[in-house]
């Protein structure tokens, strides 16, 4: 049911909605507006990972996404799903998973003072970002059956907020310019795509009560959002994902196929206390510092019969060609269907030839073409 439309028809789509969205006034506010008229998709998401308990097992874990419209769409005649939603996985601290949908009558987004924006999806849940990015609070609030989940979650960042390719006025990527005149996914991807981190690192302190049990936790946090003219399997064929705190660094990163292309699209962040080391977008094969390579490596068992990688190299290669290096394995993975598996795992590295360092990481790989693994 997640099979691809043709692209011609979604971008005709796509100028009609970006045409009347203005910019937000907060960096983490409102950029576009979905509705039940257009296939546009905004959503605000966070993550809480907590150390695991005993090894080979994901540590506690709790992520939500707050949703205007939908990131894989079947159908463009979507009226009778629910415009706003909460989607909330994740694992307790025994390792057992958990997965919930939250419907809402309603998604709003209000500005306030500088950067603070508060999200309000009807009675359900509600997040808060401060005027200066440095904390944010979320409240589930939907204890009855068949969701049963309640409680907060409470972010602090420990990194300044950043949009990628080192740019602070632009949340797209379009200061990266291929060699060869792109086609219409690619120009969604590189024009069209938004991308704005709020909290790329930090902690998180989770209370919450989900089907009678009680999950609470302190763990690395992230915060940030996308939106977009149309649903990814719209113009995406696969993307993987990925961020981690490991000893003094804090890290995430992007690796994107569009549909139909052969264009590997990269965006690497690496930071620690002092600096940030690396903010770049690139595409493969275009330069030889300043880049970040994610490679699958290995093979395990998949969803749906498929086979997925069973672990990742990270590869930094900053501006005067010092190289980090990270080796991310899963423990963990929810969601777990074909086109979309997000796993919890353990990352060990650092700079080459120095110490390394371990810590836990969260990675997903989105695959709505149905690529096959290896390739």
């Amino acid at each position: 049911m997640f099979l691809s439309k043709k692209i011609a028809h979604s971008l005709s789509v796509a100028s009609a909605v970006l045409s009347n969205f203005a910019h937000a006034v907060s960096f983490d506010g409102q950029y576009i507006q979905p509705n039940l008229t257009n296939t546009a998709v905004e959503w605000w998401w966070g993550s809480a990972v907590g150390a695991s308990q005993s090894p080979g097992t994901p540590g506690p874990v709790l992520q939500f996404l707050f949703y205007q419209g939908y990131s894989i769409l079947a159908d463009f005649n979507h009226s009778s799903l629910p415009e706003y939603y909460i989607t909330i996985n994740g694992f307790f601290s025994n390792g057992n998973n958990f997965s919930l949908t939250v419907p809402a009558t309603s998604g709003n987004i209000s500005e306030g003072k500088d950067d603070s924006v508060t999200g309000t999806w009807g009675t359900v849940g509600a997040f808060q970002i401060s005027s200066d990015l440095k904390t944010m609070a979320v409240t589930f609030d939907a204890p009855d059956a068949p969701y049963g989940i309640s409680g907060i979650m409470n972010f602090t960042s420990n990194r300044a907020n950043h949009y990628g390719c080192n740019v602070t006025d632009s949340p797209y990527f379009d200061v990266v310019k291929p060699v060869k005149t792109l086609n219409d996914a690619e120009q969604v991807l590189f024009n069209q795509l938004g991308w704005a981190v709020a909290i790329p690192g930090g902690t998180v302190n989770v209370d919450v009560i989900i089907n009678g049990t009680r999950l609470q936790f302190t763990g690395n946090g992230y915060h940030d959002q996308n939106w977009m003219p149309l649903a990814l399997n719209e113009f995406i064929s696969s993307w993987y994902f990925g961020f981690a705190e490991v000893g003094p660094y804090t890290l995430s990163y992007v690796s994107a196929t569009p549909l139909d292309s052969s264009i590997v699209f990269n965006t690497g962040y690496l930071a620690t206390d002092n600096a940030v080391l690396q903010n770049q977008c690139s595409v493969d094969g275009s330069k030889t510092t300043d880049i970040s390579i994610i490679r699958p490596t290995g093979q395990m068992a998949g969803a749906e019969g498929t086979i997925a990688p069973s672990g990742w190299t990270l590869n930094y290669i900053i501006d005067d060609g010092t190289e980090f290096e990270f080796l991310i394995v899963p423990t963990g993975v929810n969601p777990d269907i074909a086109i979309y598996q997000r796993w919890t795992g353990v990352i060990s590295g650092g700079k080459k030839g120095e110490e390394s360092y371990e810590g836990v990481a969260t990675f997903e790989w989105l695959n709505p073409g149905l690529n096959v693994y290896p390739a």
